[in-house]
């Protein structure tokens, strides 16, 4: 069995590679697990990666820019990005729409409700919001200002057609009195998405399924010494950012490895971490006649 075992991104792969291939340098090929060189053909991945990651000596956790987001990177980003536009800012300002319709068309009542109606419809998406993606405060303030302005430039365009009006605000009231639907929709996202942060509301919300999380709970599980090794400049993620099953994870010290000029000297500062687990000597380091003597005794 491996001593050492690497879990990471697909989009961090090519980092990867080559910390695989200075590792088996390091430590030959037979003592280094990479999932994508070693499950063997027709296993079942998730039991074959328990089975190895329980007897393992070190696991090393890449963590890149995108680590807390499944599926980042390539053609995956995209549709994952076009998946968050639907959910969180195409579908809220339908429904902020069709409230308008109902609302100010149909029933003819006082526009309080609409108000009311837009800070409560965006709560929800902004709750599984930070569900989906884990993002940080700024990107959901961010995300509820698009939809509060997409939301509310639907609305007045509706407003404008029905009874034959000028599109654009004629006057200062009428300027105010959308920069509040825009402020009620942001308030009721961002309202939505910091409850679902409260340590004791998250929880309610079903973990997705994901291998890289799913292996570095096999290595708490099973008291695997965990390294985080951040690439391309990632930054250790917040307890408050991980899944609760992991959330111990954020307290591991970790080592940054540049792609760049850099690579070879953080490596060797990797190496140096897996070494002392181990109980190997350093790489480069004469070992003595007795040293050598208890060794071999």
């Amino acid at each position: 069995m491996p001593k050492v075992a690497i879990s990471y991104r697909r989009s961090d792969s090519t980092i990867a590679s080559r910390i695989f291939r200075r590792l088996v340098d390091r430590y030959g090929k037979e003592s280094v697990f990479i999932d994508v060189n070693d499950v063997p053909a027709g296993a079942a991945f998730p039991q074959y990666v328990d089975t190895v990651l329980s007897k393992t000596q070190v696991l090393l956790v890449l963590i890149g820019s995108n680590w807390l987001r499944k599926g980042a990177g390539g053609l995956q980003a995209h549709q994952h990005g076009l998946s968050l536009a639907l959910q969180y800012v195409v579908l809220p300002a339908f429904l902020m729409l069709v409230a308008h319709y109902v609302i100010v068309n149909r029933l003819d009542v006082d526009t309080i409700y609409l108000r009311i109606a837009s800070f409560i419809i965006p709560i929800p998406f902004g709750a599984v919001f930070f569900w989906q993606t884990r993002l940080n405060p700024i990107a959901a303030l961010a995300a509820a200002a698009i939809l509060g302005v997409i939301a509310d430039a639907g609305m007045t365009v509706s407003t404008a057609i029905r009874y034959g009006q000028p599109i654009m605000p004629s006057g200062t009231l009428e300027w105010l009195e959308n920069a509040e639907y825009v402020v009620a929709i942001a308030l009721g996202f961002v309202a939505g998405n910091t409850f679902a942060r409260l340590p004791g509301v998250s929880s309610w919300f079903p973990e997705r399924e994901d291998w890289v999380i799913a292996e570095v709970e096999a290595g708490l599980k099973n008291g695997i010494p965990l390294l985080p090794v951040l690439v391309e400049r990632a930054t250790m993620p917040a307890r408050r950012e991980l899944p609760n099953k992991i959330a111990d994870f954020s307290y591991r010290s970790a080592i940054a490895v540049d792609s760049g000029w850099e690579f070879d000297k953080d490596m060797d500062k990797v190496i140096a971490g897996i070494d002392k687990i181990l109980g190997e000597p350093q790489a480069g380091t004469k070992i003595g006649p007795e040293e050598l003597s208890k060794q071999s005794g």
